[in-house]
């Protein structure tokens, strides 16, 4: 979820403690955003993910994180060298997919996408309260 490299370059202008700090900022605020922007996606009726109920798509996935990232309120708030720290669609081998195919949520390469792990957990969430509602 944390793209290494993107800090290697500025890290000896920034204070580590104020570094952590934004980090950690950046990271609720994207949780939020990534939730919010998400559940227009997969909360419709068309969506809805229990047994034999289409699954979303990597293009699904790519639109929520270019919404997630262009998002003004989280660029205004945040320096880009710390937006820069997030795993992006387009930093990731999973951009090769094939975009209008069902997410397979068992990847567990190095450096997911942000969006990926935190519509995963979502999706997982759901799955889980579906299956106890039954």
């Amino acid at each position: 979820m944390i793209n290494d490299s993107a800090l290697d370059s500025d890290v000896h202008d920034i204070n580590p403690v104020a570094l952590e700090r934004a980090l950690r900022s950046a990271s609720l605020d994207l949780q939020q955003i990534i939730a919010s922007v998400a559940g227009r996606y997969l909360d419709n009726g068309r969506h809805r993910y229990s047994s034999g109920v289409r699954l979303p798509t990597w293009r699904t996935l790519l639109t929520i994180d270019d919404q997630v990232f262009e998002n003004r309120g989280f660029r205004a708030r945040h320096d880009e060298t710390v937006r820069s720290t997030f795993v992006r669609f387009s930093d990731s081998r999973l951009c090769a997919m094939d975009l209008d195919e069902p997410v397979d949520w068992r990847r567990d390469d190095d450096n997911l996408p942000a969006v990926y792990l935190l519509v995963r957990a979502l999706v997982q969430a759901d799955a889980t309260d579906i299956a106890t509602q039954d």
